[in-house]
C-alpha cells in the first residue's frame, strides 16, 4: 500500500496533460534522480552530525530540504522547465562545495562522485546542448577540484584517513546504487513504454478490440502455418444490420455503444485461440484455429442467436441489434489470406441480400 502511494504521488508529480509519454517519463526520471540524491543528502548529514561536523551538515540537508520545496513547487505549478534547471544546478553544485567544506578530494571521500547523478538529470532536457553544457560544467569542477585540492586540505583536520576511506567506501556505494535503480526504472520504463505504444498501434479504441494491422499480421502468421502443418481454419466476416440508423437515429454515442457492446458478445463467444477484431465501421473478424465447418456454424448461429436476445440499454431506450455473417473456411488452393477473406466478404454479402440477421457459407470462389 506504501509502495503504491510512493508511485502514485510521484506520478501526479510527473502528470502533465499536455505532456507526451516520453517527456512523463523522463520527469519521472528527474524526480527519482533528486529522491536518490536526498536520500544521500539525508545519510551524508546524519553521519556528519554524528562526526560533529555539525557546520558542514548543513549543505547536504539543505539539498534535500531544496529538492522537497521544488517538488512542492512542481506539483502545484507543472513548470517542469524550472524545476529542472533548479534541480540540475543543486545536483551539480553541491557535491562540489561539500567536498570543499570537507577539505578536498581525498578527505570528503571524493563526494564530487555525487554530481555524476547530475548528468543523468541532464538527459531528461531533452536538448543535447543542455546536456553537452552540464556535462561541460561536471567535468570543470572535478577538474578544479584536482588542481586546488591540495590548498584547501587544511580544513579536513577533523577527518582521519580511516574516516575518509570509509566515506569514499560509502560514496561509491550508494552512487552506484542509484544509478543501478535509476537505469534499472529506465529500462523498464521503456519496456513499458514501448508495450504501451504497441498496444495503441494494433487496437482500437472504441471496442479494445485488435485492428486490421494485427489481424492480418495474426492470420497471415496462421495462413502459413497450416500451410506447413496441412492444418485449416475458419473464418467469420460479421456486419451489424442497419447500423447507420443508430447514427441517424439516437446519434454517434449511440452507436458507438452498439459497437462496444457486440464487440464484448464476441470476446465472450471466442476462444482465447481465436483471433478477432474490428475490420472497419460495423464489420468485425475473426478467424478460428483448428475448427471445423461444423464447429464454426454452431459458433455463428449461437453469436446471431445472443444477438437477437440482447438489449441495449442507452438513454432510457431499449435498442436491439441482428448480425449478418459471411462464413468459409481455408482451402489447399489459396495462395494468400486475403482469399478466404474475398470468400468471406461474398458470403456476408448473399447473407445481408438475402434479408439478413442470418448467416451464409461460400467454400468456393
Amino acid at each position: 500500500m506504501f509502495k503504491n502511494y510512493i508511485t502514485d504521488t510521484i506520478s501526479s508529480l510527473a502528470d502533465k496533460l499536455d505532456s507526451s509519454q516520453r517527456q512523463k517519463q523522463n520527469f519521472r526520471f528527474l524526480i527519482y534522480s533528486g529522491i536518490a540524491m536526498s536520500c544521500g543528502g539525508l545519510i551524508w548529514g546524519s553521519i556528519l552530525v554524528l562526526d560533529g561536523l555539525s557546520y558542514q551538515s548543513l549543505l547536504p540537508y539543505s539539498y534535500a530540504l531544496i529538492t522537497f520545496f521544488n517538488f512542492l513547487y512542481l506539483k502545484y505549478s507543472k513548470n517542469f522547465q524550472v524545476a529542472q534547471t533548479i534541480q540540475g544546478v543543486i545536483s551539480l553544485f553541491t557535491p562540489f562545495f561539500l567536498q570543499i567544506l570537507l577539505g578536498g578530494f581525498m578527505a570528503s571521500g571524493a563526494v564530487i562522485l555525487w554530481a555524476i547523478l547530475s548528468i543523468l538529470v541532464s538527459f531528461t532536457f531533452q536538448t543535447k546542448r543542455r546536456v553537452f553544457l552540464c556535462f561541460t560544467v561536471y567535468i570543470t569542477l572535478v577538474i578544479i577540484s584536482g588542481l586546488f585540492d591540495k590548498h584547501i586540505r587544511y580544513l579536513a583536520n577533523n577527518i582521519s584517513i580511516d574516516k575518509s576511506i570509509f566515506l569514499f567506501t560509502l560514496n561509491i556505494s550508494l552512487i552506484s546504487i542509484s544509478i543501478f535503480f535509476l537505469f534499472l526504472y529506465f529500462i523498464k520504463s521503456k519496456e513499458n513504454l514501448m508495450i504501451t505504444l504497441d498496444n495503441l498501434a494494433s487496437t482500437d479504441p472504441l471496442t479494445e478490440l485488435p485492428n486490421r494491422r494485427y489481424f492480418f499480421l495474426r492470420a497471415a502468421h496462421e495462413f502459413y502455418r497450416i500451410k506447413r502443418q496441412a492444418g485449416d481454419f475458419a473464418l467469420f466476416l460479421l456486419d451489424i444490420d442497419f447500423f447507420k440508423s443508430f447514427n441517424d437515429k439516437y446519434g454517434h454515442d449511440a452507436g458507438d455503444m452498439v459497437l462496444s457492446t457486440f464487440a464484448d458478445l464476441l470476446k465472450r463467444q471466442s476462444r482465447e485461440s481465436d483471433i478477432l477484431c474490428r475490420y472497419g465501421g460495423e464489420e468485425f473478424i475473426v478467424l478460428l484455429p483448428q475448427t471445423s465447418l461444423q464447429e464454426a456454424l454452431i459458433v455463428a448461429q449461437r453469436i446471431i442467436d445472443k444477438c437477437r436476445n440482447m438489449n441495449i440499454k442507452y438513454n432510457n431506450k431499449t435498442l436491439s441489434i441482428t448480425v449478418s455473417i459471411g462464413i468459409t473456411r481455408s482451402m489447399q488452393n489459396d495462395s494468400h489470406i486475403e482469399d478466404i477473406i474475398k470468400r468471406a466478404d461474398n458470403a456476408l454479402y448473399e447473407a445481408k441480400n438475402d434479408g439478413r440477421d442470418r448467416l451464409k457459407v461460400i467454400l468456393d470462389d
